[in-house]
């Protein structure tokens, strides 16, 4: 009798295992990891203003956030580099009490750089000596602490959005990124038509309204850089992710 019961329990055990390995195999496989972005990221600070004439303070406190912010734009074109939007960059910014009075110290660039995922932080100072404008900007490497690359651009205040392609460009070449393919650099362009300068002082003014919080002034503007240019890309994407449908 006790034979039978101990034969009996070894069937049921078996039984057991049986049925686990089963289930087992019919459970579903456990997602794959997500692959990590290794692509190196970049950030651009806005800029500094240096010696300026020829337009109010406001103007230019506009544009040094509109040109860095376009900037920034040009450089999303290339799918070799992971740019840190700049929203990110400005929370990151207030939450460390960084960059008070709009300008942000080199020392803290690394940490920045850090923080945000930035192996590569942009700076740049904006001058204009009545029309005529240029920018100094240089590549600062967050891993290395060391500036990889000075560079300046400069142009006419009547075409502005020349200087932002050139300043793009040359950020490029400076982070050793591959540049892009004919057929990707005029699909991009095909996508994001070079705005005019109106529609491009319409658009800084809105970028600084909307870090004041004044997001009414800030639609407002947005839609006078549309109504100046109504193919402009990156003006219709931020105003409507400042408020939903606002320039649909």
């Amino acid at each position: 009798m006790k034979r039978l019961a101990t034969g009996t329990m070894a069937l049921a055990l078996a039984a057991a295992i049986t049925a686990a390995a089963a289930a087992q195999q019919q459970r579903p496989a456990p997602p794959a990891p997500a692959s990590q972005d290794t692509r190196p990221g970049m950030a651009v600070l806005d800029f500094d203003i240096g010696m300026t004439l020829g337009q109010d303070p406001e103007t230019y406190d506009a544009l040094r956030r509109g040109l860095a912010s376009l900037t920034l734009g040009e450089l999303a074109s290339n799918p070799a580099v992971r740019v840190v939007e700049r929203a990110q960059l400005q929370q990151i910014l207030q939450e460390q009490n960084l960059g008070r009075e709009g300008r942000v110290e080199s020392s803290s660039l690394a940490r920045i750089g850090q923080l945000v995922g930035a192996r590569y932080m942009v700076t740049g100072t904006l001058y204009d000596n009545r029309g005529d404008v240029r920018v100094n900007a240089r590549i600062f490497n967050t891993e290395t602490s060391e500036i990889v690359r000075t560079m300046e651009v400069r142009g006419r205040m009547d075409n502005l959005f020349d200087m932002v392609q050139n300043l793009a460009q040359q950020l490029m070449q400076g982070a050793s990124l591959p540049p892009l393919e004919r057929r990707a650099a005029d699909e991009f362009r095909q996508q994001n038509p070079a705005p005019p300068t109106q529609a491009v002082m319409a658009y800084s003014r809105a970028v600084l309204y909307a870090d004041r919080g004044d997001t009414p002034r800030a639609i407002e503007q947005y839609h006078r850089a549309l109504t100046a240019f109504p193919q402009y890309t990156q003006a219709r994407t931020e105003c409507n992710r400042l408020q939903a449908n606002a320039c649909s």
